[in-house]
């Protein structure tokens, strides 16, 4: 096989990196919105989001392409295979390396995501408690909890505990 192929793999996954590391900024600026609660800039965060998360797919597609095209499969296993085919050592050392950071940036970016979605339900919960207050609802008069069990709905109508 090729070095060629082995380079140009490393070329793809050191742009999944770029654009990873692109994603980690916006979700600390995201989260930063969160926190303020300033509709304006999560609009801009998600439009921002979205976008980059379409170049990492479009990267992802080119990667499991090459591979395919050179009889891989896009699983661990045939990628450490797709490795161990190549005969340049330090190419094969560099290939290596940036698979395994680009796996940890997405670890990252996907523990700072699922940080950014508490801070959201956070938010949203907050919200709810609110107008519920501000509407003259108890927080405890709800058909249904959390866990689907039956609520208490006392305060609320005859139709409603139908």
């Amino acid at each position: 096989m090729s070095n060629q192929s082995h380079l140009k793999f490393d070329a793809l996954t050191t742009t999944g990196i770029e654009i990873l590391e692109k994603l980690q900024t916006s979700l600390q600026s995201e989260l930063a919105a969160l926190s303020e609660r300033n509709l304006d800039l999560i609009k801009q965060f998600a439009v921002e989001k979205s976008q980059i998360l379409v170049d990492f797919s479009n990267n992802t597609q080119q990667r499991s392409q090459l591979l395919e095209s050179l009889k891989f499969s896009s699983n661990e296993k045939d990628i450490q295979l797709f490795f161990s085919s190549c005969a340049d050592p330090s190419t094969k050392k560099t290939c290596i390396d940036n698979w395994h950071t680009l796996a940890q940036n997405l670890k990252v970016v996907i523990d700072s995501n699922n940080v950014n979605e508490q801070v959201l339900k956070r938010n949203q919960y907050n919200i709810d408690t609110i107008l519920s207050i501000l509407q003259g609802k108890q927080a405890n008069n709800v058909l249904y909890d959390a866990k689907g069990d039956k609520g208490d709905y006392s305060g609320q109508s005859r139709i409603g505990k139908a």
